[in-house]
Protein backbone atom coordinates (compact mmCIF):
# COMPACT_ATOMS: atom_id res chain seq x y z
CA UNK A 1 0.00 0.00 0.00
CA UNK A 2 1.44 3.53 -0.63
CA UNK A 3 1.98 5.21 2.42
CA UNK A 4 3.63 8.61 3.38
CA UNK A 5 6.69 7.09 4.81
CA UNK A 6 7.42 10.10 6.96
CA UNK A 7 4.27 9.16 8.99
CA UNK A 8 4.69 5.71 8.94
CA UNK A 9 8.24 5.98 10.74
CA UNK A 10 6.40 8.57 13.19
CA UNK A 11 3.91 6.09 14.11
CA UNK A 12 5.99 3.38 14.69
CA UNK A 13 8.51 4.68 16.74
CA UNK A 14 5.39 6.52 18.40
CA UNK A 15 3.84 2.95 19.70
CA UNK A 16 7.99 1.77 20.28
CA UNK A 17 7.96 4.43 23.25
CA UNK A 18 4.18 4.35 24.16
CA UNK A 19 5.02 1.13 24.69
CA UNK A 20 8.49 1.30 26.77
CA UNK A 21 7.22 3.88 28.30
CA UNK A 22 5.60 2.40 31.57
CA UNK A 23 8.50 0.65 31.73
CA UNK A 24 10.59 3.78 32.30
CA UNK A 25 8.75 4.76 34.46
CA UNK A 26 8.67 2.08 36.51
CA UNK A 27 12.55 1.77 36.63
CA UNK A 28 12.78 5.30 36.75
CA UNK A 29 14.66 5.83 40.62
CA UNK A 30 13.70 2.31 41.26
CA UNK A 31 14.14 0.23 44.20
CA UNK A 32 17.14 -2.12 44.30
CA UNK A 33 17.48 -5.35 41.33
CA UNK A 34 16.13 -8.66 42.57
CA UNK A 35 18.09 -10.78 40.18
CA UNK A 36 17.85 -10.68 36.07
CA UNK A 37 15.15 -13.16 35.77
CA UNK A 38 12.88 -11.40 38.19
CA UNK A 39 13.52 -8.00 37.01
CA UNK A 40 13.08 -10.10 33.05
CA UNK A 41 10.07 -11.18 34.10
CA UNK A 42 8.47 -7.79 35.21
CA UNK A 43 9.70 -5.70 32.18
CA UNK A 44 7.82 -8.60 30.65
CA UNK A 45 4.70 -7.85 32.53
CA UNK A 46 4.93 -3.94 32.05
CA UNK A 47 5.52 -4.35 28.76
CA UNK A 48 2.46 -6.64 27.94
CA UNK A 49 0.34 -4.19 29.88
CA UNK A 50 1.42 -1.31 28.06
CA UNK A 51 0.82 -2.96 24.70
CA UNK A 52 -2.44 -4.38 26.04
CA UNK A 53 -3.80 -0.81 26.13
CA UNK A 54 -2.81 0.29 22.92
CA UNK A 55 -5.23 -2.30 21.41
CA UNK A 56 -7.74 0.09 22.83
CA UNK A 57 -6.21 2.56 20.74
CA UNK A 58 -5.47 0.08 17.61
CA UNK A 59 -9.16 -0.95 17.55
CA UNK A 60 -10.94 2.45 18.32
CA UNK A 61 -11.34 3.32 14.35
CA UNK A 62 -8.92 6.89 14.55
CA UNK A 63 -8.67 7.85 11.80
CA UNK A 64 -5.19 8.98 11.64
CA UNK A 65 -3.81 5.58 12.33
CA UNK A 66 -6.12 4.18 9.18
CA UNK A 67 -4.62 6.98 6.88
CA UNK A 68 -1.00 6.36 7.57
CA UNK A 69 -1.55 2.06 7.42
CA UNK A 70 -5.07 1.00 6.10
CA UNK A 71 -7.80 -1.20 7.46
CA UNK A 72 -5.73 -4.49 6.31
CA UNK A 73 -2.60 -3.61 8.08
CA UNK A 74 -4.43 -2.27 11.12
CA UNK A 75 -6.45 -5.50 11.56
CA UNK A 76 -3.36 -8.00 11.14
CA UNK A 77 -1.40 -5.20 13.31
CA UNK A 78 -3.78 -5.51 16.16
CA UNK A 79 -4.23 -9.41 16.26
CA UNK A 80 -0.53 -9.58 16.37
CA UNK A 81 0.37 -7.36 18.91
CA UNK A 82 -2.74 -8.61 21.14
CA UNK A 83 -1.73 -11.89 20.89
CA UNK A 84 1.83 -11.06 21.77
CA UNK A 85 0.55 -9.07 24.04
CA UNK A 86 -1.33 -11.99 26.27
CA UNK A 87 1.64 -14.27 25.44
CA UNK A 88 4.26 -11.21 27.65
CA UNK A 89 1.53 -10.64 30.63
CA UNK A 90 1.09 -14.72 30.85
CA UNK A 91 5.01 -15.02 30.91
CA UNK A 92 5.26 -12.68 33.89
CA UNK A 93 3.48 -14.93 36.75
CA UNK A 94 5.09 -17.92 35.07
CA UNK A 95 8.60 -16.92 35.34
CA UNK A 96 8.27 -15.52 38.76
CA UNK A 97 6.86 -18.93 39.78
CA UNK A 98 9.35 -20.72 38.04
CA UNK A 99 12.64 -18.27 39.49
CA UNK A 100 10.85 -18.70 43.47
CA UNK A 101 8.12 -20.64 44.40
CA UNK A 102 7.22 -18.24 47.31
CA UNK A 103 5.72 -16.03 44.29
CA UNK A 104 3.03 -18.79 44.51
CA UNK A 105 1.96 -16.69 47.75
CA UNK A 106 -0.42 -14.15 45.22
CA UNK A 107 -2.05 -16.67 44.52
CA UNK A 108 -3.04 -18.48 47.52
CA UNK A 109 -6.22 -17.26 48.68
CA UNK A 110 -5.39 -17.53 52.61
CA UNK A 111 -2.94 -14.92 52.48
CA UNK A 112 -5.39 -12.55 50.67
CA UNK A 113 -8.69 -13.99 49.07
CA UNK A 114 -9.17 -10.95 46.68
CA UNK A 115 -5.84 -10.31 45.20
CA UNK A 116 -5.55 -14.43 44.68
CA UNK A 117 -9.16 -14.05 43.06
CA UNK A 118 -8.30 -11.67 40.82
CA UNK A 119 -5.10 -12.69 39.75
CA UNK A 120 -6.52 -16.31 39.46
CA UNK A 121 -9.15 -14.80 37.02
CA UNK A 122 -6.71 -12.96 35.09
CA UNK A 123 -4.64 -15.57 33.91
CA UNK A 124 -8.11 -17.38 33.08
CA UNK A 125 -8.95 -14.31 31.09
CA UNK A 126 -5.53 -14.55 29.76
CA UNK A 127 -6.34 -18.13 28.16
CA UNK A 128 -9.82 -17.46 27.52
CA UNK A 129 -8.62 -14.27 25.23
CA UNK A 130 -5.68 -16.38 23.75
CA UNK A 131 -7.70 -19.06 22.41
CA UNK A 132 -10.84 -17.59 21.01
CA UNK A 133 -8.84 -15.27 19.32
CA UNK A 134 -7.22 -18.45 17.42
CA UNK A 135 -9.82 -20.67 16.88
CA UNK A 136 -12.98 -18.35 16.93
CA UNK A 137 -14.16 -20.28 13.95
CA UNK A 138 -13.33 -23.85 15.55
CA UNK A 139 -15.04 -23.08 19.30
CA UNK A 140 -18.25 -21.87 17.19
CA UNK A 141 -18.29 -18.44 18.19
CA UNK A 142 -20.20 -15.64 16.10
CA UNK A 143 -18.40 -12.45 15.44
CA UNK A 144 -20.86 -10.52 17.35
CA UNK A 145 -20.44 -13.38 20.64
CA UNK A 146 -16.84 -13.08 20.53
CA UNK A 147 -16.62 -9.03 20.30
CA UNK A 148 -18.52 -8.76 23.58
CA UNK A 149 -15.93 -11.76 24.99
CA UNK A 150 -13.19 -9.51 23.83
CA UNK A 151 -13.82 -6.61 24.50
CA UNK A 152 -14.86 -7.24 28.28
CA UNK A 153 -11.78 -10.23 28.61
CA UNK A 154 -9.51 -7.62 27.82
CA UNK A 155 -10.87 -4.09 29.86
CA UNK A 156 -10.47 -6.83 33.06
CA UNK A 157 -7.34 -7.73 32.19
CA UNK A 158 -6.09 -4.46 31.89
CA UNK A 159 -8.23 -2.49 35.20
CA UNK A 160 -6.58 -6.14 37.43
CA UNK A 161 -2.91 -5.25 35.71
CA UNK A 162 -2.99 -1.70 36.67
CA UNK A 163 -4.50 -2.65 40.04
CA UNK A 164 -2.39 -4.94 40.45
CA UNK A 165 1.18 -2.65 39.70
CA UNK A 166 -0.47 0.29 41.98
CA UNK A 167 -1.16 -2.47 44.86
CA UNK A 168 2.54 -3.99 45.16
CA UNK A 169 3.92 -0.71 44.37
CA UNK A 170 7.31 -1.51 44.38
CA UNK A 171 8.31 0.53 41.18
CA UNK A 172 5.52 2.76 41.04
CA UNK A 173 5.58 3.94 45.39
CA UNK A 174 5.96 7.58 44.04
CA UNK A 175 2.97 9.43 43.24
CA UNK A 176 3.62 10.86 39.48
CA UNK A 177 4.25 7.53 38.57
CA UNK A 178 0.82 6.07 40.18
CA UNK A 179 -1.04 9.12 38.34
CA UNK A 180 0.86 8.14 34.79
CA UNK A 181 -0.21 4.61 35.10
CA UNK A 182 -3.62 6.28 36.03
CA UNK A 183 -3.69 8.02 33.33
CA UNK A 184 -2.84 5.65 30.31
CA UNK A 185 -5.45 3.33 32.08
CA UNK A 186 -8.25 6.80 31.56
CA UNK A 187 -6.73 7.43 27.89
CA UNK A 188 -7.63 3.61 27.15
CA UNK A 189 -11.12 3.43 28.71
CA UNK A 190 -12.09 6.49 26.82
CA UNK A 191 -11.57 5.56 23.95
CA UNK A 192 -13.54 2.48 24.72
CA UNK A 193 -16.58 4.72 26.09
CA UNK A 194 -15.73 6.73 22.82
CA UNK A 195 -16.64 3.66 20.51
CA UNK A 196 -19.10 1.83 22.35
CA UNK A 197 -21.16 4.69 23.25
CA UNK A 198 -20.20 8.45 22.13
CA UNK A 199 -20.04 7.32 18.36
CA UNK A 200 -23.43 5.34 18.63
CA UNK A 201 -25.27 8.43 20.22
CA UNK A 202 -24.44 10.41 17.13
CA UNK A 203 -25.17 7.55 14.51
CA UNK A 204 -28.71 7.69 16.23
CA UNK A 205 -29.58 11.09 15.56
CA UNK A 206 -28.44 10.34 12.01
CA UNK A 207 -30.67 7.21 10.46
CA UNK A 208 -30.84 5.70 7.46
CA UNK A 209 -33.34 3.64 5.67
CA UNK A 210 -33.42 1.09 3.46
CA UNK A 211 -34.61 1.97 0.12
CA UNK A 212 -34.14 -1.02 -1.98
CA UNK A 213 -33.00 -4.84 -1.07
CA UNK A 214 -32.01 -6.07 -4.86
CA UNK A 215 -30.99 -9.77 -6.00
CA UNK A 216 -27.63 -10.29 -7.48
CA UNK A 217 -26.00 -12.49 -9.32
CA UNK A 218 -24.11 -15.66 -7.46
CA UNK A 219 -26.30 -15.65 -3.98
CA UNK A 220 -25.22 -11.77 -3.21
CA UNK A 221 -27.50 -8.77 -2.30
CA UNK A 222 -27.51 -5.23 -2.56
CA UNK A 223 -28.51 -2.87 0.19
CA UNK A 224 -29.13 0.48 -1.31
CA UNK A 225 -29.62 2.59 2.14
CA UNK A 226 -30.78 6.84 1.73
CA UNK A 227 -30.33 9.13 4.19
CA UNK A 228 -33.08 9.82 6.99
CA UNK A 229 -33.90 13.44 8.08
CA UNK A 230 -29.61 14.59 7.46
CA UNK A 231 -27.57 15.61 4.47
CA UNK A 232 -25.97 11.90 4.44
CA UNK A 233 -22.48 10.27 3.71
CA UNK A 234 -20.25 11.01 0.88
CA UNK A 235 -17.09 8.80 0.62
CA UNK A 236 -14.59 7.45 -1.76
CA UNK A 237 -14.67 4.63 -4.30
CA UNK A 238 -12.88 2.05 -2.66
CA UNK A 239 -13.95 3.24 1.07
CA UNK A 240 -16.31 1.35 3.27
CA UNK A 241 -18.68 1.74 6.60
CA UNK A 242 -19.76 -0.08 9.55
CA UNK A 243 -23.78 -1.07 9.35
CA UNK A 244 -25.90 -1.66 11.74
CA UNK A 245 -29.35 -2.79 11.17
CA UNK A 246 -32.87 -2.31 12.90
CA UNK A 247 -33.99 0.03 15.64
CA UNK A 248 -30.34 1.23 17.03
CA UNK A 249 -26.78 1.39 16.78
CA UNK A 250 -25.73 -0.06 20.39
CA UNK A 251 -26.17 -3.77 18.42
CA UNK A 252 -23.26 -5.69 18.81
CA UNK A 253 -24.55 -6.41 15.11
CA UNK A 254 -22.17 -4.23 13.50
CA UNK A 255 -19.94 -5.11 10.53
CA UNK A 256 -17.53 -3.01 7.71
CA UNK A 257 -19.32 -3.41 4.28
CA UNK A 258 -17.67 -1.95 1.24
CA UNK A 259 -19.28 0.81 -1.08
CA UNK A 260 -20.39 -0.78 -4.50
CA UNK A 261 -22.12 2.38 -5.79
CA UNK A 262 -20.85 5.41 -7.63
CA UNK A 263 -19.25 7.60 -5.48
CA UNK A 264 -21.12 10.46 -7.17
CA UNK A 265 -24.50 8.43 -6.13
CA UNK A 266 -23.45 9.37 -2.91
CA UNK A 267 -25.06 11.19 -0.77
CA UNK A 268 -28.65 10.58 -1.73
CA UNK A 269 -27.86 6.92 -2.54
CA UNK A 270 -25.77 4.19 -0.75
CA UNK A 271 -25.45 0.97 -2.00
CA UNK A 272 -23.57 -2.19 -0.04
CA UNK A 273 -23.54 -5.82 -1.93
CA UNK A 274 -23.23 -8.46 0.38
CA UNK A 275 -22.85 -12.28 -0.04
CA UNK A 276 -24.60 -13.83 2.92
CA UNK A 277 -21.55 -16.73 4.46
CA UNK A 278 -21.93 -15.00 7.86
CA UNK A 279 -24.55 -14.80 10.70
CA UNK A 280 -24.86 -11.16 9.64
CA UNK A 281 -24.67 -10.98 5.61
CA UNK A 282 -27.06 -13.98 5.91
CA UNK A 283 -29.14 -11.74 7.79
CA UNK A 284 -28.87 -9.22 5.13
CA UNK A 285 -31.28 -10.81 2.68
CA UNK A 286 -34.21 -10.92 4.78
CA UNK A 287 -33.87 -6.62 5.39
CA UNK A 288 -36.98 -4.59 4.24
CA UNK A 289 -37.88 -1.14 2.35
CA UNK A 290 -38.22 1.23 5.29
CA UNK A 291 -35.97 -0.48 7.92
CA UNK A 292 -34.26 1.99 9.83
CA UNK A 293 -30.03 1.53 9.51
CA UNK A 294 -26.98 3.42 10.74
CA UNK A 295 -24.05 3.65 9.57
CA UNK A 296 -20.63 4.71 10.74
CA UNK A 297 -17.66 6.07 8.40
CA UNK A 298 -16.45 6.46 5.58
CA UNK A 299 -13.68 4.43 6.22
CA UNK A 300 -10.15 3.11 4.66
CA UNK A 301 -7.52 3.90 2.17
CA UNK A 302 -8.39 1.64 -0.61
CA UNK A 303 -8.51 4.01 -2.60
CA UNK A 304 -7.26 5.26 -6.10
CA UNK A 305 -4.94 7.63 -6.59
CA UNK A 306 -6.61 11.25 -7.70
CA UNK A 307 -4.47 11.34 -11.15
CA UNK A 308 -6.94 10.75 -13.71
CA UNK A 309 -4.16 9.71 -16.07
CA UNK A 310 -2.87 7.32 -13.41
CA UNK A 311 -3.58 3.60 -14.97
CA UNK A 312 -5.46 0.57 -12.45
CA UNK A 313 -4.71 -3.17 -11.83
CA UNK A 314 -8.10 -4.95 -10.10
CA UNK A 315 -7.50 -7.98 -8.51
CA UNK A 316 -10.51 -9.93 -6.74
CA UNK A 317 -12.22 -12.90 -5.78
CA UNK A 318 -15.89 -13.59 -5.55
CA UNK A 319 -17.48 -10.44 -3.10
CA UNK A 320 -14.44 -8.97 -3.02
CA UNK A 321 -15.55 -6.87 -6.32
CA UNK A 322 -17.50 -4.70 -4.86
CA UNK A 323 -14.93 -1.94 -3.46
CA UNK A 324 -13.90 -2.57 -7.55
CA UNK A 325 -17.59 -1.73 -8.48
CA UNK A 326 -17.00 1.59 -6.74
CA UNK A 327 -14.02 2.77 -8.89
CA UNK A 328 -15.42 1.45 -11.66
CA UNK A 329 -19.11 3.14 -11.94
CA UNK A 330 -17.55 6.22 -10.38
CA UNK A 331 -14.42 6.24 -13.45
CA UNK A 332 -17.66 5.70 -15.67
CA UNK A 333 -19.97 8.25 -14.44
CA UNK A 334 -16.96 10.59 -14.62
CA UNK A 335 -15.92 10.02 -18.17
CA UNK A 336 -12.50 8.60 -16.62
CA UNK A 337 -10.50 7.62 -19.53
CA UNK A 338 -7.52 5.99 -17.16
CA UNK A 339 -6.16 2.17 -18.07
CA UNK A 340 -8.08 -0.44 -16.03
CA UNK A 341 -6.89 -4.38 -15.73
CA UNK A 342 -9.55 -6.03 -14.15
CA UNK A 343 -8.56 -9.93 -12.98
CA UNK A 344 -12.04 -11.39 -11.56
CA UNK A 345 -11.51 -14.56 -10.16
CA UNK A 346 -14.60 -16.75 -9.37
CA UNK A 347 -15.43 -20.71 -8.90
CA UNK A 348 -17.82 -20.65 -11.54
CA UNK A 349 -19.51 -18.21 -14.50
CA UNK A 350 -23.05 -18.28 -12.57
CA UNK A 351 -20.59 -16.94 -9.17
CA UNK A 352 -19.29 -13.87 -11.38
CA UNK A 353 -21.46 -10.63 -9.80
CA UNK A 354 -22.14 -7.71 -11.95
CA UNK A 355 -21.55 -9.88 -14.74
CA UNK A 356 -23.81 -8.01 -17.07
CA UNK A 357 -22.96 -4.43 -16.15
CA UNK A 358 -19.06 -5.26 -16.11
CA UNK A 359 -19.68 -6.33 -20.10
CA UNK A 360 -21.64 -2.75 -20.40
CA UNK A 361 -18.27 -1.13 -18.85
CA UNK A 362 -16.08 -2.70 -21.24
CA UNK A 363 -17.36 0.18 -23.45
CA UNK A 364 -17.66 2.62 -21.46
CA UNK A 365 -14.06 2.55 -20.03
CA UNK A 366 -10.43 1.66 -21.27
CA UNK A 367 -11.20 -1.86 -19.08
CA UNK A 368 -9.11 -5.09 -19.55
CA UNK A 369 -11.33 -7.46 -18.40
CA UNK A 370 -10.37 -11.23 -17.38
CA UNK A 371 -12.01 -13.62 -15.82
CA UNK A 372 -10.80 -16.85 -14.59
CA UNK A 373 -12.66 -19.88 -13.46
CA UNK A 374 -12.15 -22.99 -11.43
CA UNK A 375 -15.07 -24.63 -12.69
CA UNK A 376 -15.36 -23.23 -16.32
CA UNK A 377 -18.67 -24.35 -17.98
CA UNK A 378 -18.32 -25.85 -21.78
CA UNK A 379 -16.67 -24.13 -24.70
CA UNK A 380 -14.86 -21.67 -21.94
CA UNK A 381 -12.06 -20.30 -23.62
CA UNK A 382 -10.35 -17.82 -20.86
CA UNK A 383 -8.50 -18.18 -17.95
CA UNK A 384 -8.50 -21.24 -15.74
CA UNK A 385 -7.45 -22.13 -12.92
CA UNK A 386 -6.48 -20.41 -9.69
CA UNK A 387 -4.25 -17.06 -9.24
CA UNK A 388 -0.57 -17.46 -9.54
CA UNK A 389 2.49 -15.47 -11.03
CA UNK A 390 2.47 -16.93 -14.21
CA UNK A 391 -1.52 -16.10 -15.19
CA UNK A 392 -0.50 -12.16 -13.63
CA UNK A 393 2.32 -12.23 -16.09
CA UNK A 394 -0.13 -12.96 -18.76
CA UNK A 395 -2.39 -10.05 -17.88
CA UNK A 396 0.06 -7.00 -15.91
CA UNK A 397 0.37 -3.56 -18.35
CA UNK A 398 3.65 -3.08 -20.48
CA UNK A 399 4.42 -0.66 -17.92
CA UNK A 400 3.76 -2.55 -14.56
CA UNK A 401 5.40 0.03 -12.24
CA UNK A 402 3.17 2.61 -13.44
CA UNK A 403 -0.05 2.01 -12.01
CA UNK A 404 -1.81 0.61 -8.51
CA UNK A 405 -2.59 -2.42 -7.67
CA UNK A 406 -6.11 -3.54 -5.83
CA UNK A 407 -6.34 -6.79 -4.41
CA UNK A 408 -9.43 -7.97 -2.40
CA UNK A 409 -10.94 -11.44 -1.43
CA UNK A 410 -10.66 -14.38 0.08
CA UNK A 411 -7.18 -14.80 2.60
CA UNK A 412 -5.56 -17.47 0.46
CA UNK A 413 -6.16 -15.49 -2.64
CA UNK A 414 -4.52 -12.17 -0.97
CA UNK A 415 -1.63 -14.02 0.34
CA UNK A 416 -0.67 -14.92 -3.43
CA UNK A 417 -1.49 -12.15 -5.34
CA UNK A 418 0.57 -9.59 -3.04
CA UNK A 419 3.52 -12.72 -2.94
CA UNK A 420 3.21 -12.76 -6.51
CA UNK A 421 3.43 -8.81 -7.19
CA UNK A 422 6.13 -8.49 -5.04
CA UNK A 423 8.34 -11.49 -6.76
CA UNK A 424 7.41 -9.40 -10.36
CA UNK A 425 9.22 -6.81 -8.95
CA UNK A 426 6.05 -4.50 -7.85
CA UNK A 427 6.93 -1.89 -5.25
CA UNK A 428 4.79 -2.83 -2.14
CA UNK A 429 4.01 0.92 -2.01
CA UNK A 430 2.23 0.13 -5.52
CA UNK A 431 0.34 -2.47 -3.88
CA UNK A 432 -3.43 -1.86 -1.84
CA UNK A 433 -4.87 -4.67 -0.21
CA UNK A 434 -8.60 -4.86 1.61
CA UNK A 435 -8.80 -8.51 3.27
CA UNK A 436 -12.80 -9.68 3.54
CA UNK A 437 -12.19 -11.83 6.47
CA UNK A 438 -10.64 -10.09 9.22
CA UNK A 439 -13.41 -10.38 11.33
Amino acid sequence: MKYGVGRIVFWVVSYLLLVLAPLGVAYHGAAEARGFWVEFSIGLGFVGLAMMGWQFILSGRLKSFGASFGLDSMLRFHREMGLISLVLILAHPLILILVDSEYLAYLDPRVDLVRALALASVLGALVLLIATSLWRINLGLSYEVWRLIHGVLATFVLFVGVVHVLQVGYYVAEFWKQATFVGMTAAAVLLLVDSRLIRPLRMRRRPYRVRELRSERGGAWTLALEPSGHEGMTFRPGQYSWITLQETPFSLQQHPYSFSSSADDAPDLLEFTVKPEGDFSASVKDAEPGWRAFLEGPYGYFIPDSDPDRGCVMIAGGVGITPMMSMLRTFASRGSRREIHLIYLNVSLDDVLFYDELEELRERLDLTLVHVLEEPPDGWDGEVGLLDQELLKRHLPDEPESVQYFLCGPRPMMNIGESALLELGIPQRLILSERFDMV
